[in-house]
């Protein structure tokens, strides 16, 4: 199976995109996971709120996917990084989104990409930013 992380983004979008078509070449199940964090003592909206915020989200993330019928998602609580290290743990692929690039063109990763990409026990895709 390829695990892609999305955030709502257009970058994660590109990601989702590019699992789903990967997913169609190998003819594997693609599984989309949005994590999210809840601090009582920081987060005005009540848990459920950010919950049910987070799976209309992944509803979102995955509405128009050709091959929606090989898509499963997941939105779990908790750190990202650790989200996706533990639910890509002994599958195909785990398919991030980067976000940015340096002045000469670099590509830069943010920490959620640069968490997974050191702790990842499985092969790790980042799709850039504009592709």
């Amino acid at each position: 199976m390829i695990v892609v992380g999305v955030d709502g983004t257009e970058v994660s979008q590109k990601a989702l995109e590019w699992a789903v078509n990967e997913g169609r070449v190998r003819h594997t199940p693609v599984h989309v996971v949005h994590a999210w964090r809840f601090d009582p003592m920081t987060d005005l909206l009540p848990r459920e709120q950010i919950k049910e915020d987070s799976a209309g989200l992944l509803a979102r993330e995955i509405a128009g996917l050709a091959d929606s019928e090989h898509v499963s998602y997941s939105s779990v609580q908790g750190d990202a990084a650790r989200v996706l290290h533990e639910v890509s743990e002994g599958e195909d692929m785990l398919v991030l989104g980067s976000h940015r690039r340096n002045s000469v063109g670099e590509l830069l990763f943010g920490s959620v990409s640069r968490e997974c990409l050191r702790y990842a026990t499985v092969p790790v895709v980042v799709v850039p930013a504009g592709s």
